[in-house]
């Protein structure tokens, strides 16, 4: 027999699937059209791109994948008493933009209104199978208030099936079970449909909530499903030998899921005293205990006021012997109790020492430490705080690697006199004393710094010098000699001209011919002369100058 009423994508609707699927998007189908197909029932056409004849179009009031068809669409619309007088003989499904993705024709059905003096409200709904449901967004307009009794039922099953608090179980196990048949559990007999709470399995993803039966059991509608099945889920036990009236909690972490994860409840009623008398309220007495007891007496009101009476006042105590404080933490500046350790290394002496051998940033609680580094290693300083002014870490490579000393992300390490930022590298029994200064600058002294320093300033370049703390300076500088020269006198110039004198100054021809050589003819604070020849031909050679001076 030939399908009479059925639905189809439109060819726009195709597109925008395969689209939708081809870049990971979703379809969004938002609302149904219906019409009266102008007297006739049409035959679905994929090319059309509206109804042959549309009398109404609103939002949908449900859109969800089939429960019994994963492959299958439901599109459903309420259509309220008081629309209606006209016949219904083709239906269409619409995006968010208002392209006609569905069609499909029906049985023609007449919808009433109450002006005519016969009204109901009448449910349109539209199944459409498609490839990929997930490329399909199942998202209703929260405004549209219309539902079916079937759906609210369905919700409202939902929310309580998803609830933490489940339905009492009759009985729950003791033991690993099979689950099927009818057997005595903790002494109860079940029946067909007891609702029972399985916990001891040997495969723990079998655990949960069943529900007897004479063949195989099924997990209970409340828990089969991830969404029902979370931590802290409880249920009662009403029945047992055993176990009656326990409660049971599910103390596995998320996330689970439902016949994979391994499920373990606990009985949360353990432990518990049961309340046969006294009842505690409003002022319960006890016994008050011999002063000194150390048990699990209760302590009562006299008790506890005669154990405090001989304790310090909070106001203006007076301490004797030799009283312990929490020492506060580096940087306090408030009003805690200063103990001797806080003082000490408030007063700037090393805390202690601390060895480094592998790459890591550093922590403001090991300011005022020696920090020995035995490895070839990065270290990273702490991000300063306006609290930690002052800190400062003495850090020295005491091994043979290369220790390489850096700011942390957002700000600077300086060397004392130098403005540019840096990093430290400290080579084999290199130290270097670095502080915070705040505003996000770090500062280095000590050893690794004297390069940095005006008493050992210094120009390492071919024409050079090196000052010297005690005044002495170091200069080096090369001239050219031309060819054919023969006992010229050249003129040269000190890279650092000697604030007071030249003390001595050499020179030397540099190349291997015989007919070559450089000789000092004079020499100056600001630089001198040599005498110089270079007889030969191609042969344009320099000298090299060294002085020392003050």
């Amino acid at each position: 027999m030939a399908v009479t009423y059925y639905a189809i994508l439109t060819a726009v609707g195709a597109a925008k699937l395969a689209n939708a699927a081809a870049l990971g998007t979703t379809l969004q189908i938002t609302q149904m059209a219906v019409g009266d197909g102008n007297g006739n029932v049409p035959v679905p056409d994929a090319n059309r791109t509206t109804l042959v004849n549309e009398v109404r179009r609103a939002p949908l009031n449900q859109l969800k994948i089939d429960p019994s068809n994963a492959s299958q669409i439901i599109a459903e619309q309420v259509i309220p008493e008081s629309v209606g007088g006209w016949w219904i003989r083709e239906i269409g499904l619409l995006d968010n933009t208002g392209a006609l993705i569905a069609i499909a024709n029906c049985a023609p059905s007449y919808k009433p209104q109450l002006a005519e003096g016969s009204g109901r409200t009448q449910t349109v709904r539209m199944v459409l199978i498609v490839n990929n449901t997930g490329s399909v967004e199942l998202k209703i307009d929260p405004s549209v208030v219309l539902a079916t009794r079937a759906y609210c039922d369905e919700a409202i099953a939902t929310a309580i099936n998803r609830q933490d608090a489940k339905a009492s179980v009759r009985a729950a196990t003791t033991a690993n079970i099979a689950l099927n048949g009818l057997p005595t559990i903790d002494g109860v007999v079940l029946v067909t449909g007891d609702r029972v709470l399985v916990k001891n399995q040997g495969t723990g993803s079998q655990n949960g909530i069943y529900v007897a039966a004479v063949g195989a059991w099924a997990r209970s509608a409340d828990a089969d499903e991830n969404a029902e099945v979370t931590p802290s889920l409880t249920v009662s036990v009403e029945s047992g030998t055993a176990q009656a009236d326990t409660i049971w909690q599910l103390i596995t972490d998320a996330p689970i899921v439902v016949g994979t994860t391994a499920l373990v409840f606990q009985d949360i009623t353990n432990g518990l005293a049961r309340l046969a008398s006294p009842a505690l309220t409003g002022t319960p007495t006890a016994p008050t205990a011999a002063p000194g007891t150390n048990t699990q007496q209760l302590a009562t009101a006299a008790f506890v006021q005669a154990a405090i009476a001989p304790l310090a006042p909070s106001a203006s105590p007076v301490f004797t012997g030799d009283p312990k404080a929490p020492t506060p933490a580096k940087f306090d500046n408030d009003t805690s109790l200063a103990t001797t350790q806080f003082v000490q290394r408030a007063l700037g002496n090393f805390a202690s020492q601390n060895s480094v051998n592998t790459t890591r940033a550093l922590t403001l609680d090991l300011a005022g430490q020696i920090i020995n580094c035995s490895s070839t290693i990065t270290v990273t300083l702490p991000s300063g705080t306006p609290e930690a002014v002052g800190a400062k870490f003495q850090i020295n490579n005491t091994g043979s690697g290369v220790v390489t000393v850096q700011s942390p992300a957002g700000q600077n390490l300086y060397g004392v006199g130098n403005g540019t930022p840096r990093t430290f590298v400290l080579g084999p029994g290199d130290t270097v004393t670095i502080g915070y200064v705040g505003g996000g600058s770090w500062y280095g002294w000590g050893g690794i710094q004297l390069g940095a320093s005006a008493g050992f300033a210094s120009s390492l370049s071919p024409s050079g010098y090196q000052k010297l703390p005690s005044g002495l300076i170091l200069n080096w500088t090369s001239i050219n000699v031309p060819d054919g020269a023969a006992d010229s006198i050249i003129n040269f110039t000190w890279p650092l001209a000697f604030p007071n004198a030249a003390l001595v100054a050499t020179s030397e021809i540099l190349g291997t011919a015989s007919a070559r050589a450089a000789n000092i003819n004079t020499v100056n604070k600001t630089g001198g002369a040599i005498n110089a020849k270079n007889q030969g031909t191609s042969l344009a050679t320099s000298a090299f100058i060294f002085g020392i001076g003050w």
